[in-house]
């Protein structure tokens, strides 16, 4: 669906746990829940999907596009991985890491996508992953993650790097996981049933911000009484589910170089809102800035071993769908 010049599409990263757990599911059936949702376009990962990586087989490149044609869907982008560290004992030089850019981009392109999802290419290897994006018509996006923010003085010198470079093969794609403001309830969910204590974890959702560091956090829980799934729960909340007061104004300055967006969620309630991430917000600031593109829906609840991908990515398209309509 497009609402004003922006176009919806989702991750097939958000079907992962089926994908493991159900022997029978695999692409075809991900393209069959895009059409239910009325999605056509997506973004494939390519180490989730094929046998053979970082560059797949041939038949595995034209069955995907087989599975295009068949459900009228098309790739909007190709989720890429940089590995640093993939040979015990050898630091990955620049050659390498063009390597894999390549490759990246290479498959993109065969896979018809107009974009690749690229891992942290260092600052001074911007300028030539630019170049190789215009070799093979395929635009770059840099992922801004949690736990970085926007306002991040590493975000921001890639920011200036960009800018400096000037080209449109270049650009970021922002993840609304940089903006959790509170943890979703499925994760305490799930760290309580794993042992954690509501308690605790409520003492370290009121004081992550009060300037203790993950260590020190560690220490204070455990001398409370906390053990090994406190534990747990305080590197996840000092990690990938960090959260804290949103930096949209940071966000407001990487949006004339974004690429598309991940609209990361956790989890949609029934009445249609997000209680941990200001989606409102995000995507007031997206619609002001004059973007026009794909706002790709990115669902990680599967991360608390929830099987309610279908569900939460229907609720999460109605909640856009409410809010946009009402910013155009």
């Amino acid at each position: 669906m497009q609402i004003g010049g922006i176009e919806q599409a989702v991750s097939l990263y958000g079907f992962e746990q089926r994908l493991v757990d159900v022997p029978e599911y695999g692409t075809e059936q991900m393209f069959a829940e895009l059409v239910e949702l009325g999605v056509q376009k997506y973004e494939l990962i390519g180490s989730m999907t094929f046998d053979q990586y970082p560059r797949p087989r041939s038949e595995e490149i034209r069955e995907v596009l087989r599975l295009n044609e068949r459900y009228g869907v098309t790739a909007n982008s190709y989720g890429g991985y940089l590995d640093k560290g993939k040979i015990t004992g050898h630091d990955a030089t620049d050659a390498d890491i063009m390597l894999d850019v390549t490759a990246d981009l290479m498959t993109a392109r065969d896979l018809g996508a107009r974009y690749l999802r690229a891992g942290d290419i260092p600052l001074h290897l911007l300028g030539r992953s630019a170049d190789m994006a215009a070799r093979y018509d395929v635009r770059i996006g840099i992922e801004i993650h949690a736990p970085s923010r926007p306002s991040d003085e590493r975000i921001q010198k890639m920011l200036a790097t960009m800018d400096e470079i000037d080209s449109p093969y270049l650009g970021m794609v922002p993840d609304f996981g940089c903006f959790i403001e509170r943890p979703a309830q499925p994760a305490l969910d799930r760290h309580v049933a794993n042992g954690a204590s509501p308690e605790l974890l409520d003492y370290v959702v009121a004081h992550r911000h009060d300037g203790l560091d993950e260590a020190g956090m560690q220490a204070t829980v455990a001398a409370m009484g906390g053990g090994a799934a406190e534990k747990l729960a305080i590197s996840e909340f000092f990690g990938f589910l960090s959260f804290g007061p949103a930096d949209v104004e940071g966000f407001r300055t990487l949006l004339h170089r974004a690429q598309y967006f991940h609209s990361k969620f956790y989890h949609v309630t029934s009445d249609l809102t997000d209680p941990q991430i200001p989606v409102d917000r995000l995507l007031a600031a997206i619609v002001e800035s004059g973007f026009q593109g794909v706002l790709l829906s990115e669902y990680e609840g599967h991360a608390f071993h929830l099987d309610d991908a279908h569900e939460q990515l229907e609720r999460h398209l109605r909640l856009e769908q409410k809010i946009l309509t009402a910013l155009v």
